[in-house]
């Protein structure tokens, strides 16, 4: 929540970070703030105690969070839009 309100006051949208894609400009009112945010290191893989830091998260719609996890290793924000220049 603390990412999505930090970007939203920075760049006044959500708009994912991989492929563009702003989801109040595609459906309207009720796109508004609508994004997911994406751990660029994997929960999984914290140690004990660690801290998820904004840094460390990206803003991206549903269907690029989608495919970043699609498959073990997870995609990078790079390999994946490399994958949409394609």
């Amino acid at each position: 929540k603390k990412k999505k309100t930090v970007v939203l006051k920075t760049r006044g949208k959500l708009e994912c970070e991989a492929c563009g894609f702003d989801s109040e400009a595609k459906y309207g009112p009720i796109g508004k703030d609508f994004a997911e945010c994406h751990h660029q290191v994997p929960v999984s893989d914290l140690k004990p105690g660690a801290k998820t830091r904004l840094a460390d998260l990206l803003i991206v719609c549903a269907n690029c969070h989608r495919m970043i996890h699609r498959a073990r290793p997870w995609l990078t924000i790079a390999q994946l839009q490399a994958t949409l220049k394609q």
